[in-house]
């Protein structure tokens, strides 16, 4: 059975007991937070033990379980000391993972555009995510590096950052990402499925010529073959990351409805 989870960006102006409560409602049982030291924090990493086994027991008062963290990072800064750094931040991160139980670490590359990629570039994010693995490994957490534009918009280069690594660091496929980025996002699984250790789920569509997210179904992909696709070896989570937060209980519940419809029709085939 899938496990379906609620990815945290569209909750972010939730407490986290707001944001667990909800996502009971929806009926869902796994939950993503946010962690970082910014205005969309649930969670910091400079948090102490007390204050997030305070949230482990919110969420386990509530009946949902903290599965994932989505944290914040840039590999691609071009100085050795701020590379070193957020290595370090990094490590932290892995470390609230290992205190709350939660068993994904969500990341990324880095921000610099699409044409500021060089060969340094992805050898700097590759140092670190070499440096990451085996921390990663001990301390039983999986790092996902989202495909967010920039050095991963496109499969081929998460490839290129990936592949050799260690299983403890891989892939948080999000379909729509690569959309938006203006790469078949069915095309981009079939390159880096054995990359992939999370999921984001959202849709995209065209208003005004420019890509807006919105909820699954209700954007131009074309889901039930990449749902069919990934359904047939994948057993992490399916985390629904409607992103508006003015209707974030409505766009995820309308993402959740339309994927266990193309779950249950793939189950079907």
């Amino acid at each position: 059975m899938a496990k379906l989870a609620c990815a945290a960006w569209g909750f972010r102006e939730y407490t986290p007991p707001e944001y667990f409560a909800a996502v009971k409602k929806l009926g869902l049982d796994f939950v993503e937070l946010n962690l970082d030291e910014g205005e969309t924090h649930h969670l910091s990493p400079s948090d102490s033990e007390d204050d997030l086994q305070l949230a482990a027991r919110q969420a386990a008062d509530v009946g949902v379980q903290i599965v994932a963290l989505a944290g914040g990072n840039d590999f691609t800064v071009s100085d050795a000391a701020a590379r070193r750094q957020q290595i370090d931040s990094v490590k932290r991160q892995i470390d609230v993972c290992a205190i709350l139980g939660a068993e994904v670490l969500r990341i990324f590359a880095g921000w610099v555009s699409v044409k500021q990629v060089r060969d340094e570039t992805f050898a700097n994010v590759r140092t670190c995510l070499e440096e990451l693995a085996p921390y990663a490994a001990a301390n039983d957490v999986v790092v996902a590096i989202e495909n967010h534009g920039g050095i991963t918009s496109t499969s081929a280069k998460c490839i290129r950052l990936l592949d050799g690594l260690p299983p403890a660091v891989g892939l948080n496929y999000d379909p729509a990402n690569f959309a938006h980025c203006d790469e078949d996002p069915l095309a981009a699984l079939m390159v880096t499925a054995d990359h992939i250790v999370y999921t984001h789920w959202k849709d995209v569509r065209l208003v005004d010529d420019e890509w807006e997210y919105c909820a699954v179904g209700e954007g131009v992909i074309n889901w039930q073959p990449i749902v069919a696709k990934l359904a047939a070896y994948y057993d992490g989570y399916w985390a629904i990351e409607y992103e508006e937060t003015a209707d974030a209980e409505r766009g995820t519940k309308v993402s959740l409805d339309y994927l266990k419809n193309c779950m249950s029709t793939a189950a079907k085939r």
